[in-house]
């Protein structure tokens, strides 16, 4: 009588943790479930979103403002609360500050800027469209003795990679936002 008072404990201690595994996953699936939902744009907003980046393309006026920063060496920096962007006044005008952390293989000279800084006129700017919808602006720049390669990707949720290529720094990306430029602070 023992011996079957023990098995039915055990069966019942080994039922009670099935149990609670099923509801870990069960819940994990419920949190997954609400997380993919809350996530996903409707397609209304994501029609909106698409009208403005085209607005902002087609006017050349727009910021974007970056959250990270992917060096080629190093990990993920943040850049939330630190000052940078790449605006956009036209075609021919360009200002662009973004912060680097990585390795620089030539000297910058006296004076030169330790971040990405170019203010000008973009040479060879294209804008086009990818097979996913998204939109990639590519251009080159030089300030002082520095040369730039720039290709911006910007996606229909207006979130934004920027990669850029430099003659004296190891390659960098950004991640961040594209808005409308706001001009009121200049």
């Amino acid at each position: 009588m023992q011996r079957s008072v023990v098995i039915m404990l055990i069966l019942k201690e080994k039922m009670k943790k099935q149990v609670q595994g099923f509801m870990l996953v069960a819940t994990g699936f419920v949190v997954l479930m609400m997380l993919s939902c809350k996530t996903s744009q409707s397609s209304a907003e994501q029609q909106r979103n698409a009208q403005e980046i085209e607005q902002y393309l087609q006017n050349s006026s727009f910021e974007i403002e970056h959250r990270w920063m992917q060096p080629l060496r190093g990990n993920q920096i943040s850049l939330i609360g630190n000052p940078n962007y790449i605006r956009m006044y036209s075609r021919d005008s360009l200002s662009i500050f973004l912060p680097y952390f990585g390795v620089r293989q030539f000297s910058g000279g006296y004076g030169s800027a330790s971040g990405i800084e170019f203010t000008g006129k973009p040479k060879e700017l294209q804008m086009t469209e990818d097979k996913r919808g998204n939109q990639i602006i590519t251009f080159s720049g030089t300030q002082q003795t520095e040369a730039y390669d720039f290709k911006i990707t910007i996606y229909p949720n207006k979130n934004v990679q920027t990669f850029v290529r430099s003659n004296q720094r190891d390659n960098i990306s950004y991640d961040g936002r594209i808005q409308e430029l706001d001009t009121t602070n200049e």
